[in-house]
Formats: C-alpha cells, structure tokens, sequence
C-alpha cells in the first residue's frame, strides 16, 4: 500500500484551502496556483514559493526543488486543499510579490477600468505577457491572484508587470498619450504604431468611467460590419493592442 509522505494537519488545510478568498489572501500576503503550466511558469520566475504539494505521480517536477519546498500529498489530501474539481495533483501555496510603485516611463501601458471578469483579467494579462506590455490597473478590478485569474493566465502572471493603484490620479500625472477604447470612435486601423502610451480599457457592462474617458486625449473603436452589439473586453483589448503595438 502507498503511503503519502506529508499529511496536512486541519489547520494546514484551512489555511491552505482559505486563500481562495482574497480577504485570506491579503492577510497571510499568500496566494495558491494550480495545474502544471502554471506551476512550471512560477518555477521559472522570480516568485517566491512557499511550498509545493504533489502527488507521487508528478514527482518530477518537484524533484529539483528544495526538501523544505516540496510536500509529497496523497490525492485525497490534494483535492481537500484544491479549488478544482479534478486537480491535476499539483498546487503551490506562493507569496505575493511586494507591490513597487509605479514609475511612468516612455513606452506602451494597459490600463483597465474595473474589469470585474476573472477570464477577461486572465486573458488580458497573457496579451501583455505577449506583447510586453505593462498593466496597470484600478482598485476596483477583479483580483490578479484570485485562482480563475491565475488558471487563464496560463503562467503568464508571473511575467507581467501589473501595479493596482488609484487609476484617475495616476492617469492624470502622466503625460503619456492616453487612448480611451470606446463604441464611437476614430477607427483603430486608421491609426499609426503606438511608440508610447496608454490604452485603456473599460467595465465590461458600463464601459470606461466619465472621470477616466475626460483624461483621454483620443477616443478608439474597432469597426464592426455584423450585428454584435459589443466584443467583451479581453477580445477587443487584444484587437486593439495587435494593432497598435504591432511591429
């Protein structure tokens, strides 16, 4: 019979099992990811993992990792602490990075307006990774560590820039080009490669905030020729960036 090397304590799992809520996650500064992509991305970046549970048969990607990082589960076990209705048997309890301020520099930024989606937020911050981009993004958006957030990231989390900060006030300081993406706009492919600037994007319900849209020195659409009243906003953020960060 196979016995797990670890047993979670009730504690252990609670705790663990706990920072699904971003309340949770706020107070112990600690978030968990899941499924193998993104664990293999976390072990390649600059994140710092507390520790990683597996179950034997994904003792490989453990292997390398220090004994007081990696804690040998049971699948049992495993599905206790997961978020998942069929865990992969694998999952890291990770520190949140230190929030760094923000310092406005001449090149390209994401900025969104109380996205609320984790999918939307997901997929926007896997365009970035792509393209480079760094986020920033308002208070009021949807959690970058909340698990669905991380789970369409695929990995791309840990290798984006991405500062949660007042984003009128920030938005104001700088001088950068700021191009509010709107329904009635100036078509985007009419527009040259942006070198430097800030595109943002709104709420998936009620678009970009009036305070926000007056700080705007353009107004963006992306034409349509069909009946679809609108694109959600993580489609009509990667329409928009391809074109105007293309090289």
């Amino acid at each position: 019979m196979y016995f797990a090397k670890y047993m979670l304590s009730k504690a252990q799992i609670k705790h663990i099992s706990a920072l699904r809520t971003k309340k949770k996650r706020t107070e112990h500064s600690q978030f968990i990811v899941e499924g193998k992509k993104c664990i293999q991305e976390l072990l390649s970046s600059t994140f710092n993992l507390e520790q990683l549970y597996y179950t034997k048969a994904h003792f490989g990607l453990a292997e390398q990792l220090p004994e007081n990082k990696k804690s040998e589960v049971d699948s049992t076990t495993l599905s206790k602490i997961s978020g998942q209705k069929n865990p992969e048997g694998l999952l890291a309890v990770v520190s949140m990075p230190e929030q760094v301020k923000l310092e406005w520099q001449n090149k390209v930024y994401i900025a969104l307006d109380s996205i609320r989606d984790p999918g939307n937020l997901g997929t926007i911050i896997r365009l970035a990774d792509w393209y480079g981009v760094t986020l920033v993004v308002s208070h009021d958006c949807v959690d970058c560590y909340n698990p669905k957030v991380i789970q369409a990231t695929m990995g791309s989390l840990f290798h984006t820039e991405i500062h949660y900060l007042e984003l009128e006030s920030e938005l104001a300081k700088t001088p950068l080009p700021k191009i509010a993406t709107v329904l009635n706009g100036t078509s985007v492919y009419e527009q040259e490669v942006l070198e430097a600037g800030i595109i943002i994007i709104g709420n998936e319900a009620n678009g970009i905030s009036e305070s926000i849209l007056k700080l705007a020195n353009q107004k963006i659409t992306i034409p349509k020729k069909g009946k679809a009243e609108s694109l959600n906003a993580a489609m009509a953020c990667g329409i928009i960036t391809s074109f105007l960060v293309r090289s």
